[in-house]
């Protein structure tokens, strides 16, 4: 257990730092005009790595320590690159076992409540915690 919560934490400060510096680099660019890029170019690239991830070491089970390096690349760095990858595979793998109406559910619901959530979070500082 100690093996894999390290391998976890590891893949999440080098996805945090990752994020963080492709981010900076996005945002220094002149056609970065206040859209979001980054975000989105992130959780682009995050979706796209952890469906590599999935596919050789779960789906494929092609190596002897696929678990390990699930925890550490596809749970770790995944996870501290961007969290929407995450989302994206679970919503696939609904479609992928027949569940079309809960992956689209699962679609709309997590958008909405998601962005509800956070409009509630930055409400609830504004009204408990007001800016002086």
């Amino acid at each position: 257990m100690a093996l894999q919560i390290f391998l976890v934490a590891l893949g999440c400060a080098v996805g945090g730092v990752g994020r963080f510096l492709l981010g900076k680099g996005v945002n220094s660019q002149p056609w970065a005009d206040g859209f979001p890029w980054s975000t989105l170019i992130i959780n682009i690239i995050g979706s796209f790595l952890l469906g590599i991830f999935a596919e050789l070491y779960i789906e494929r089970q092609t190596s002897p320590i696929r678990q390990e390096l699930y925890l550490l690349l596809g749970t770790g760095f995944c996870g501290g690159f961007t969290t929407f990858s995450t989302f994206s595979l679970e919503w696939f793998n609904l479609l992928k076992a027949g569940h079309t109406t809960s992956a689209m559910a699962y679609i709309f619901t997590s958008a909405i409540l998601c962005l509800l959530g956070t409009w509630l979070g930055i409400l609830g500082t504004k009204t408990f915690s007001p800016h002086p």
